[in-house]
């Protein structure tokens, strides 16, 4: 660990450079008019683009934390059909432990960056876990930025400070191989703090609460790692996903209270996230993800970015004890031809096309922007 605080001023130089050139592109990229209402649809209802690389080719790696947004961890909490579209012929870091049918935005995010997809610390073999060059994924499902976050008591996850923990101390070798000067640090968390441990509390103190915890993420990975290329996404409208309308009854209406709560912290990330970027060295650049952005648009026009389910989920059935969908081998599945059509792949969780559509809409600069950084052209 001393080896990176105290890199040399070469070293320094590049990241600069590398973080430059890294959101340049976010700047510059994939300008796109919208000329007309028809021409919107058209786009949204075309296929893929091919995208010209997000970041320069100097970014080698990638580490994420937070929560089943991004996480890639316990397989046996995501058996089949979750995985069940990952593409034949990927065989490092298989779908097990995604809450999704295929790709999560991290592993989007990864392959965008043509870099390999983070391996899961939080795997069954800890012993394969190696801090060599390729990244890793500490994400762990049902926790937060909280460490009391879970969906119950007894729930097994790790919390963000957790997470942070492994890093610093979790694998037995740090070398030059970690790479943490050319390295993406993705963060998605907060969505399960809000759901599981809001509990009626005042929604704008809370937001302090949690915002506090992120201030001091970033804090630990920038002054012990030596982060400076932070991807940082916010939290969506949580009171719209399929487990939550449910449990309104037959209205299948959004809890607004949860909503409220949710643009509320993303109010105080913004705010968290501009103060870090006014008090770190000019080499850092933060890029913030507006997931709520995105998921109100798919929510409100969703034939408009080519989905025709906005409300159920394409796995799942009801189980009143539980108070949500569950999703396993014996649940019903909509049909491979249905997927894309889907934004929920379960009752939390989204399908790997509309991972996609966040990505697409990043990298055209609808969704995302560079935090208190103006570069010039």
């Amino acid at each position: 660990m001393g080896g990176v605080k105290k890199r040399n001023k070469k070293s320094r130089k590049n990241a600069k450079k590398v973080a430059w050139r890294l959101f340049l592109s976010i700047i510059l990229g994939l300008p796109v008019v919208f000329l007309a209402a028809g021409y919107i649809i058209n786009y949204f209802r075309g296929p893929a683009k091919s995208m010209a690389p997000l970041f320069e080719s100097s970014v080698h790696v990638m580490y994420v934390f937070g929560d089943s947004t991004v996480a890639a961890g316990d397989p046996l909490m995501t058996p089949r059909p979750f995985g069940i579209d990952w593409p034949e012929g990927v065989t490092k870091n298989e779908p097990n432990g995604r809450f999704c049918n295929g790709y999560t935005v991290a592993d989007l995010l990864a392959k965008h960056l043509n870099i390999p997809i983070p391996q899961s610390y939080n795997s069954l073999d800890k012993k394969k876990v190696k801090l060599e060059g390729t990244g890793i994924n500490f994400a762990s499902a049902g926790c937060g930025l909280l460490q009391d976050t879970r969906p119950f008591a007894k729930f097994q996850c790790y919390p963000i400070l957790d997470q942070v923990h492994q890093m610093l101390y979790g694998p037995k070798k740090w070398d030059a191989k970690a790479r943490f000067d050319e390295a993406v640090y993705v963060i998605s968390v907060g969505g399960n703090d809000l759901m599981f441990s809001l509990n009626g509390k005042d929604p704008t103190v809370f937001a302090r609460q949690l915002g506090s915890e992120m201030g001091n993420l970033l804090k630990t990975l920038y002054e012990q790692v030596g982060g400076r290329t932070y991807f940082v996404n916010n939290v969506g409208p949580l009171g719209c996903i399929p487990n939550n309308r449910e449990r309104s009854g037959l209205e299948k209406k959004c809890n607004q209270e949860l909503n409220v709560a949710a643009v509320e912290y993303n109010r105080v990330l913004d705010e968290v996230l501009l103060n870090f970027s006014r008090i770190s060295d000019d080499s850092t650049v933060v890029v913030v993800a507006d997931s709520h952005k995105l998921f109100s648009l798919l929510l409100e026009s969703p034939t408009m970015f080519g989905f025709s389910n906005a409300t159920a989920p394409c796995c799942g059935v009801w189980v009143d004890s539980k108070g949500m969908f569950e999703c396993n081998g014996t649940s019903p599945l909509c049909s491979k031809s249905e997927r894309d059509g889907y934004i929920f792949f379960d009752g939390a969780h989204t399908t790997a096309s509309a991972n996609q559509k966040f990505l697409e809409l990043c990298v055209d600069k609808t969704i995302c922007s560079v935090v208190g950084k103006q570069l010039s052209i």
